[in-house]
């Protein structure tokens, strides 16, 4: 009995395998928005101890924000585009909830086994995404804005190169227009004797 008990538990509560196929999934389907934090995960604070925090952080990013909105906009209009495409769709969907629901108590031991390295693993992309806001400050910038910094970068550097190769041979140039100036000149004089 007891162990009749163990498979229905861990069906009751998904593993953190099945619980970030079932975010994807509703990602996906347009169901939640991902750059709004839902109620459940601001009071499911022991209920996500084995969630990824890395992969909450990525998504808080202004630029993964909008490649996932982008995404679901894309889902959401071909969905929408035809009856059969939503059909279709519609079926994929169910049938990945059902594996899902199906794979949850084999994927709840695997997670439970896999717990600690994945636990490292999260710590070391979290360290490295720490890193990365510290050095580059601009990731937390909306996309349309690191475009126009960019943007700008690049202009200012080949306007300042332009400026130091006008100042180089700006000189010459205006040198050999003189003295082709002067040739065409002598030219013509001869010419006209």
């Amino acid at each position: 009995m007891a162990g009749s008990e163990m498979p229905r538990e861990t069906s009751e509560r998904p593993s953190a395998i099945v619980r970030i196929a079932y975010h994807q999934l509703s990602v996906m389907c347009g169901t939640r928005d991902p750059t709004a934090p839902s109620v459940a995960d601001a009071t499911a604070g022991d209920a996500d101890a084995r969630g990824m925090v890395c992969t909450r952080r990525l998504l808080g990013l202004p630029m993964f924000a909008t490649v996932t909105s982008a995404f679901c906009g894309a889902y959401a209009a071909a969905r929408g585009s035809h009856e059969s495409v939503a059909t279709i769709l519609g079926h994929a969907e169910n049938g990945m909830r059902a594996s899902l629901e199906f794979a949850s108590p084999v994927t709840g031991r695997v997670a439970g086994i896999l717990e600690t390295p994945l636990k490292i693993v999260d710590d070391a992309v979290c360290v490295g995404l720490d890193f990365v806001e510290e050095k580059v400050p601009s990731v937390k910038l909306p996309p349309g804005q690191i475009y126009a910094n960019a943007k700008d970068g690049v202009r200012n550097i080949f306007t300042s190169a332009l400026e130091t190769l006008r100042l180089l041979f700006g000189g010459s140039k205006d040198r050999i227009e003189d003295l082709g100036a002067n040739e065409a000149a002598q030219g013509i004089r001869k010419m006209s004797s």
